[in-house]
C-alpha cells in the first residue's frame, strides 16, 4: 500500500534524494549551484519588493498631490 506525506519536502531533502542527485550529476549541476540559484532568486525578490514599495509610495504621493490640486481648482472655480 502506498502512503502519502502531508508536508512538502525541503530543498535539502530533495537535494539528498538519490534520484535527484543522479539527474543533477547527469546535467552537471551541483547542490551548491541549486542553493546559489535559490539565494539569487530570493535576493531578487527582496529587491523587487523594495522597488515596488518605493514606486507605490511615490505614486501615492503624486496621486495625493494631483487630487489635492484638483480639489483646490474646483474650490477656486466654484468661488
Amino acid at each position: 500500500m502506498m502512503s502519502y506525506v502531508d508536508q512538502e519536502l525541503t530543498v535539502e531533502d530533495m537535494l539528498a534524494d538519490p534520484i535527484v542527485q543522479t539527474l543533477m550529476r547527469y546535467d552537471g549541476i551541483s547542490a551548491s549551484d541549486v542553493r546559489h540559484t535559490i539565494d539569487q532568486v530570493h535576493q531578487n525578490r527582496i529587491e523587487k519588493q523594495a522597488n515596488d514599495d518605493a514606486r507605490s509610495s511615490h505614486h501615492n504621493r503624486l496621486h495625493w498631490a494631483a487630487s489635492n490640486s484638483l480639489e483646490n481648482r474646483l474650490r477656486h472655480n466654484a468661488a
